[in-house]
């Protein structure tokens, strides 16, 4: 069977690569009996229908499969629904973080035909060769699904959900292949305006932080197994090498690590780092990996610097302690998080923060702490995203609002603070302005460090990244960003 995995980026929302839609079509490819490719909407913003028509009219998929958070649920359907209008008999099965969380909501709706709850490879796989095995005796069809674990559907009108199957670990998960970044029709001009390929060599997160989705789905799959599994750590260091020689060419210069704690297992880290080495990778690919304040020690830092982590993405969300800790329940109290920033910035390793704004019950005052905290904390960088509400989250909980999406035409991004203002009681006009004046203090403080580093260079080759970025369609304010923080070696400044 032809499968096209869909990564539904139509809210020119530069989401570059997806994990999970990666993850899938790279396994049918390579166990074999099918195939699969991937449609990404990154640079056809402004006609993805026609993309969109253009992608089935080519390959003639029998299956579409697309992966997605809850915000992004109204895109997802108008996708759907344009597939169904192209062709109804193609089957269109649902994962990500949303099928899996409102597992009955998703397949209760007509656009959507399955759903897959947890990781879906080896689960999606099963679901096309039923599928397969199946055409033209649909009689036989409902045992074979019954047989299939973590997967749910609609029959003669009653939701069906199979037992949950154990979640990938061990050799399971060490036997998946690479993900082949390849797959994206656009993947060189990606890598052009980004500079990496994405890697996760841990998966699940233990902790409860409120506003992430991660600790729901981990309730909802605890028969699953554990949540928080590893990969070998050789293993992952060695498919940094295949990303190396497979797009260095392309303009590759870093390894971006969405392990959501790189630094919590020492054991697994000082493993990697050696792999690393011994591979000649820290001398020519450097990376980036996301840490938890609390996780940094002057031991793991060096480890990490020893191999080439070139930056350290820290989720701080707050620089108020009650809405970081109390509302968001990080568990990390403002004399650690001073003192812990300050090791960093010792060890010469970047830094890059990340912060909310807009998070429910917070105060204009807490709000502007938040921006102090940033702007005198000794981040090198720091982003700054709209709270937006994922699916049935602990702080949403106590907020007594409540968010439905699929009412909702335009999906909602953590750049555009679309639903924001619903949830917080900070207002538009004032979310807006702290928004736009945090972001564009570090836009433009990070543009005088590079200029001054870079000197004419930097000037020079603004104008032909800019005709470049206009061929893919993006606008002035995507431009300067992406040249600013992504182009070149920014991630080093």
């Amino acid at each position: 069977m032809r499968v096209l995995a869909i990564n539904p980026t139509i809210d020119k929302d530069l989401e570059l690569y997806h994990l999970g839609t990666a993850g899938i079509a790279t396994f049918v490819n390579h166990v074999g009996r099918h195939s699969a490719q991937v449609c990404d909407f990154t640079f056809f913003w402004d006609d993805w229908e026609g993309y969109l028509r253009g992608r089935l009219q080519r390959q003639r998929p029998h299956v579409v499969a697309i992966s997605t958070v809850t915000p992004r649920m109204p895109s997802v359907l108008k996708i759907a629904r344009a597939v169904r209008a192209f062709d109804p008999s193609i089957r269109i099965v649902l994962g990500g973080h949303h099928a899996s969380l409102d597992t009955k909501g998703t397949i209760a709706r007509d656009e959507v035909d399955y759903a897959v709850v947890g990781e879906g490879e080896h689960v999606f796989h099963a679901l096309v060769d039923a599928l397969e095995d199946c055409e033209g005796r649909a009689s036989d069809l409902p045992a074979r699904l019954r047989a299939i674990p973590s997967l749910a559907w609609m029959e003669e009108g009653q939701p069906v959900e199979t037992a949950l199957g154990p979640l990938p670990r061990g050799a399971v998960l060490n036997d998946l292949p690479p993900n082949d970044w390849r797959l994206w029709e656009q993947h060189e001009r990606m890598i052009y305006h980004a500079g990496y390929v994405p890697i996760i060599g841990v998966r699940g997160c233990p902790y409860q932080c409120s506003f992430c989705s991660s600790p729901v789905l981990a309730k909802r799959l605890e028969s699953a197994g554990p949540f928080v599994r590893k990969r070998s750590a050789r293993m992952v260091a060695e498919e940094c090498a295949v990303h190396w020689e497979r797009h260095r060419h392309q303009g590759l210069r870093y390894m971006n690590f969405y392990d959501q704690n790189f630094l919590m297992h020492k054991s697994w880290l000082e493993e990697f780092c050696t792999a690393y080495r011994e591979l000649g990778l820290h001398t020519k690919l450097p990376f980036s990996v996301y840490s938890r304040v609390d996780h940094l020690t002057p031991d793991r830092i060096e480890l990490a610097k020893s191999a080439g982590c070139v930056q350290l993405r820290l989720g701080i969300e707050s620089g108020d302690p009650f809405v970081r800790n109390s509302l968001l329940n990080k568990e990390l109290d403002q004399a650690t998080l001073s003192d812990k920033l300050d090791m960093v910035k010792k060890s010469g390793i970047k830094t890059l923060g990340y912060f909310l704004i807009g998070t429910p019950g917070e105060t204009p005052l807490q709000a502007r702490a938040t921006w102090e905290f940033a702007r005198t904390s000794g981040l090198d960088r720091a982003a700054f995203f709209f709270f937006t509400p994922l699916w049935n989250l602990e702080v949403m909980k106590e907020s007594g609002v409540d968010v439905n999406y699929l009412e909702r035409d335009e999906s909602a991004t953590f750049y555009q603070g679309q639903v924001t203002d619903e949830v917080s009681g900070l207002g538009k006009a004032r979310l807006k302005a702290l928004f736009f004046r945090a972001n564009g203090y570090y836009l433009a403080r990070t543009l005088g460090r590079q200029v001054r580093a870079q000197g004419p260079g930097w000037v020079a080759g603004l104008p032909g990244y800019w005709r470049e970025a206009r061929k893919d369609g993006m606008d002035l304010k995507l431009t300067l960003s992406q040249y600013v923080y992504y182009h070149g070696d920014s991630y080093r400044i």
